[in-house]
């Protein structure tokens, strides 16, 4: 049997070195994640012959000479790639864990955020059907000394009357 309880907790501090360590490593998983799918991305661009096109209208136009590429280097654009991965990386983290040393300030003054959780407690189903047969037992027993005496009174009266 599931017994809930609802529980109100207060959240009065944050540790931001904890803050800092999960922060960091969600933001390098972000990081690592727009990284990967840029260069997956210019992967499919590439095989289907998206930056080519784009050099060949450019040309057409006038806008870029014969000799001249768009595309040419790629490596500048994957390092400005990474650059900007690793700012975002460090920029969040440092964001939240001064959000974090702020939180602290302002709870010490406010008294924190409450937080009302439900807390589950399990009981034994075993310990409890074995009680619960034993008062059944104990409550039959009674009703049948109670049916049993009165049975007993019915049979002398019945017999006091027919004397």
């Amino acid at each position: 049997m599931v017994k809930v309880n609802r529980v109100r907790r207060i959240i009065r501090k944050i540790d931001p070195w904890t803050v800092l360590k999960v922060t960091f490593v969600l933001n390098f998983i972000v990081a690592l994640t727009i990284v990967l799918g840029f260069s997956i991305l210019w992967v499919l661009l590439v095989n289907a012959g998206v930056p080519q096109g784009l050099e060949d209208i450019a040309r057409r136009l006038a806008l870029l000479d014969a000799d001249a590429s768009l595309v040419g280097n790629i490596e500048p654009l994957f390092s400005s790639v990474v650059f900007l991965a690793t700012v975002y990386l460090l920029t969040q983290t440092a964001l939240a864990t001064i959000g974090a040393f702020f939180y602290n300030l302002v709870s010490d003054l406010v008294g924190g955020i409450e937080v009302v959780v439900l807390e589950e407690s399990y009981s034994e189903a075993q310990e409890t059907t074995p009680v619960a047969s034993q008062d059944e037992n104990q409550d039959n027993k009674e009703t049948m000394m109670m049916t049993f005496s009165k049975t007993l009174k019915n049979l002398k009266n019945e017999e006091e009357d027919t004397e």
